[in-house]
């Protein structure tokens, strides 16, 4: 799995792509959530950077199966853990943690795969200190 800057766009961009394909599919309406999405204006993150790190995250993907739980899309919990340490601003957090809720709703469907990565991010941000303003974000 590539490695990003942390607190990068990249970084978040992933996480995001991460949100969208936690149910195992591509979805249109979870696309248009992440790149229409304050996190993505305030990180200038447009609609072709942020299909390029999808496309990325996938190719991981495809080239490290070691990287999945099972045969589903679901990363295996310390690669996902290693994901989201690359997000480490406590208020660069609080905006991807609820662009990844505006995904998740985006479809009107909430799965348990979705609902767990939710669950697992929080829990894994919540060691964080209290929101600081996102200061030195780097774009796509």
């Amino acid at each position: 799995m590539r490695q990003y800057a942390t607190d990068s766009a990249q970084a978040a961009a992933r996480i995001l792509a991460v949100t969208i394909l936690a149910d195992g599919g591509l979805d249109q309406a979870e696309v248009n959530s992440a790149t229409r999405s304050e996190a993505a204006r305030r990180l200038q993150i447009v609609e072709a950077d942020f299909g390029c790190v999808l496309q990325d995250y996938c190719q991981d993907l495809l080239q490290g199966a070691d990287y999945l739980d099972g045969v589903a899309l679901r990363l295996a919990p310390e690669v996902l853990r290693l994901l989201l340490n690359e997000i480490r601003d406590p208020g660069f957090q609080q905006l991807i943690l609820q662009t990844m809720h505006d995904i998740v709703d985006a479809d009107g469907i909430s799965t348990e795969e979705e609902m767990a990565l939710l669950s697992q991010t929080a829990k894994a941000w919540s060691t964080s200190a209290t929101a600081a303003p996102l200061a030195g974000a780097r774009t796509v």
